[in-house]
């Protein structure tokens, strides 16, 4: 997930912040080329207020119980994000931008499945102000409750709604109770998003949670000459007025969405063919004319690629590339299918210096972010208490490639981390709001994933992983369906190791 990567003298710590049916699938549509199966139209105008026939929704008044999770999902550490009763199933997101002021106006169509049982629709907005929300096209009563936005929905609706939310909004830059930035921030010429875990409401009206997966178009209006990069295939580069459009097949929470909008270019990395014969398209973000600059950590992605399709599996998703942005040094996102870098923590000291090698801090985050596109991305935690479920495998996956370079000795550094985890504070597996993002997360919790392949041998430890991907991906998932997994395909009583090294502080002095 996200995360600020911190250099240290002894060892490089990244503190990163880089629905239960398994097997979901997606179809693989041609970028530009392939019609759009949303209902929205392929081109719109700047958004505007939907028609109404009132110059004001009703006004409603909703009673809110004494619990902060009456509309929320009681996730452990962020219990008023989602709802309980709401499942999207896809996001249109019209936005038109002023760029030099950094607002927007927007209209939001959120298609939602909502148990018949409920009449009020809940989802997370914070910090601007709603004007008009309309049900299936007809206006809606709703009201902003801190947090929230609670709609009314009409007594003769059926389980699939789409609510169309109209709004304007200047996001300021905003830290998440985690310490780290969330939401929408301003660059020089544009600006970019950070959603992970609970930026996305600060903008983007939304059930905020990564348990619940969705397929998203984006439709951006920007003046001509800035480029807007969003998830997905690239369906229409914006010109005169139009806007860009981009749209994401495959689903997504809310938290992995990817949106950039400065002066950058749009590079055709073209295609890797993955280990089941798929074409992954390759499609990057480069500040504007600077291609030559970034092409040699664009290059890298072979070597990486196969290096971990050989133990992980295929690469579970459609399309991949790197982001290369004007955004905090020390940054890194895995933003779904296109991961997100700070363009200051890849500087080359010569311009289209080829020869230079790419150095320790640049190869960890390009091995780390891409393989969040399996675990993290593919299949994502149910609970932000399953971060490590992204965060140590991710860590653990850095460390096998910086082996592999031989910049490390996996071995020795493992050890390394595994002292250091003797005092801990914190399990890996039942995180805090304060350490989600941290060591146990991280480097500590590599340490459970060496420990974990060390019992159970290397053969059932990547069968294992392989297995995870190929069965859940298109979900997310929680700690408890991984470890029934490690049972289920290693034939070993696993509970004892989870107690001690996943749901343990301190953890053992050596390894199995």
């Amino acid at each position: 997930m996200r995360r600020m990567a911190v250099m240290m003298v002894a060892g490089m710590l990244v503190a990163a912040a880089c629905a239960a049916n398994a097997g979901v699938t997606t179809e693989r549509a041609d970028p530009i080329t392939d019609p759009i199966t949303e209902t929205a139209p392929s081109t719109v105008p700047a958004p505007g207020l939907p028609a109404t026939t009132s110059t004001q929704a009703p006004a409603m008044s909703v009673g809110r119980g004494s619990q902060p999770t009456d509309t929320g999902l009681a996730d452990r550490l962020f219990p008023g994000l989602g709802a309980p009763a709401v499942d999207v199933v896809s996001y249109l997101v019209q936005l038109d931008v002023d760029v030099d002021a950094g607002s927007f106006d927007a209209v939001v169509d959120v298609v939602a499945d909502v148990d018949t049982s409920v009449r009020l629709m809940a989802l997370d907005a914070e910090g601007f102000t709603v004007d008009l929300v309309q049900i299936d096209g007809a206006d809606a009563p709703f009201e902003q409750l801190g947090d929230e936005l609670i709609i009314e929905l009409p007594a003769d609706s059926g389980r699939r709604v789409t609510a169309t939310i109209a709004y304007s909004a200047a996001p300021d830059e905003a830290f998440s109770a985690v310490g780290l930035p969330a939401g929408w921030f301003q660059t020089d010429g544009g600006s970019y998003v950070l959603n992970e875990p609970d930026g996305a409401r600060r903008w983007l009206p939304s059930n905020d949670h990564p348990s619940d997966k969705a397929t998203w178009r984006f439709e951006i209006t920007v003046p001509d000459g800035v480029t807007v990069s969003a998830n997905g295939d690239l369906v229409q580069d914006g010109q005169r007025g139009e806007p860009w459009i981009w749209q994401m097949f495959e689903e997504m929470p809310t938290y992995l969405v990817h949106l950039v909008i400065g002066p950058y270019d749009v590079v055709d990395g073209g295609t890797l063919t993955s280990t089941d014969g798929d074409k992954i398209q390759l499609t990057h973000v480069v500040p504007a004319g600077e291609q030559a600059k970034f092409q040699r950590f664009i290059s890298e992605i072979s070597k990486q690629f196969d290096y971990f399709e050989e133990r992980f599996g295929p690469y579970p998703l459609e399309d991949y590339g790197l982001a290369f942005v004007d955004s905090i040094p020390g940054l890194a996102m895995e933003t779904q299918g296109r991961s997100q870098f700070s363009k200051f923590d890849f500087q080359t000291s010569g311009f289209g210096s080829e020869g230079e090698e790419i150095n320790f801090l640049q190869q960890l985050l390009l091995a780390h972010e891409l393989a969040h596109q399996w675990f993290g991305n593919a299949v994502s935690p149910a609970t932000w208490s399953d971060i490590w479920l992204n965060e140590s495998f991710a860590t653990y996956a850095q460390y096998l490639w910086l082996d592999e370079i031989e910049l490390v000795d996996l071995d020795s550094e493992m050890s390394e981390l595994l002292l250091a985890r003797q005092t801990g504070d914190v399990a890996t597996g039942a995180p805090t709001v304060e350490s989600m993002f941290g060591f146990e997360s991280y480097d500590g919790g590599s340490v459970v994933v060496h420990a974990l392949r060390r019992e159970v041998g290397d053969e059932a430890f990547f069968t294992l992983l392989a297995g995870w991907i190929g069965l859940n991906t298109g979900t997310s998932q929680t700690s408890e369906a991984f470890i029934s997994l490690a049972h289920d395909l290693t034939g070993i009583d696993l509970d004892e190791f989870f107690d001690s090294w996943l749901y343990a502080a301190n953890l053992p002095a050596e390894f199995p």
